[in-house]
């Protein structure tokens, strides 16, 4: 993987000299048709059936991350939502509504994890 070499200046002292620190460059992106031609090839469905599946997936997702579950994926996984709250003075004083950031969090699973430990990096020249 290509990365970049950018400069970072210290929020919290404005006046220390700036870092330097490595940003990945991407190659483009891989969409969903692609991922489902690609899977096709390995097995016996059409692209069509395996996009479908995808597609379905996706659309699983949302409703049980909404009720409370952590996704398992076998070894492509766990999805599970995060989110942070307002603190309060008083166990009774904490809401729904102080609740805020809600996000999504993925975890690899061992194999895609591992699979990173041998990740070759190529410093990509600003010229």
């Amino acid at each position: 993987m290509k990365y970049k070499i950018i400069s970072k200046a210290n929020p919290l002292n404005r006046g220390a000299k700036p870092k330097y620190y490595a940003t990945p460059v991407y190659s483009g992106e891989i969409d969903l048709k692609r991922i489902a031609a690609e899977l096709a090839a390995l097995s016996s469905l059409s692209t069509g059936d395996v996009y479908n599946v995808l597609i379905n997936f996706v659309e699983a997702l949302p409703k049980y991350l909404k009720d409370g579950y952590k996704l398992r994926l076998g070894d492509f996984g766990i999805f599970k939502v995060s989110f942070s709250s307002e603190g309060t003075d008083e166990p009774q004083k904490m809401i729904a509504a102080h609740i805020r950031n809600r996000k999504v969090l993925y975890t690899p699973g061992r194999e895609i994890k591992n699979s990173l430990n041998d990740m070759r990096f190529e410093h990509q020249s600003s010229l």
